[in-house]
C-alpha cells in the first residue's frame, strides 16, 4: 500500500509523490507520478521514466518539462527512485557509480547487496502492480524510457 505524501496541480493534472514499503527491496521507496486531468473521467496509459546514474525521482519531475505534453496526450508519467536508500550496507554511499542512486535496474546476486538491490524485480513487477492499484491507469498499457536505462 502506498501513501500519498504530496500533490500539486500542474498543467491541469497533478504531480503526486508517494511512499511505500517495498517487499522486493525491503525498504521504504518513493515514486512520483504526473496524473493528467483526463484520469478523472477515464483510465489513462502510463509512461515510466527510469533515471540514470546519480539521480532520484525528482530529477525528471523537476527538469524534464514533460507535464504539458503528458496532459495534452492524457498520459500518466511515473518516476521511481533509482535505488534503495539508507539500507546501511557498507560501501553503499562510497562511490557515485555504485550503490545509492546508481540507477542499475538489475537484481543483485552478491550476498551483500542481494537483500535490497532488486531493482529489476521492483520496476518490472512490484511498482507497476502498486501504481495500477492506486492510480486510474489502463492495466497493461505502459511503456518505459530513460536516459541511460540503468546502463543497459
Amino acid at each position: 500500500m502506498s501513501k500519498l505524501i504530496s500533490s500539486v496541480k500542474c498543467f491541469g493534472g497533478a504531480v503526486q509523490k508517494f511512499v511505500h514499503q517495498s517487499k522486493v527491496v525491503q525498504c521504504e521507496m518513493t515514486f512520483t507520478a504526473f496524473v493528467p486531468s483526463k484520469a478523472a473521467v477515464q483510465k489513462v496509459p502510463a509512461l515510466y521514466y527510469l533515471s540514470g546514474l546519480t539521480c532520484s525521482p525528482e530529477n525528471f519531475i523537476t527538469k524534464a518539462g514533460a507535464f504539458a505534453a503528458a496532459e495534452k496526450h492524457g498520459i500518466a508519467l511515473i518516476a521511481p527512485d533509482t535505488s534503495p536508500r539508507d539500507v546501511n550496507i557498507e560501501g553503499e554511499d562510497d562511490s557515485y557509480d555504485f550503490g545509492s542512486a546508481a540507477g542499475f535496474y538489475v537484481d543483485a546476486t552478491e550476498p551483500k547487496w542481494a537483500k535490497h538491490y532488486n531493482m529489476y524485480s521492483y520496476v518490472v513487477s512490484e511498482l507497476p502492480e502498486l501504481v495500477e492499484e492506486h492510480l486510474p491507469l489502463i492495466e497493461g498499457n505502459k511503456s518505459i524510457f530513460g536516459p541511460s536505462m540503468g546502463g543497459h
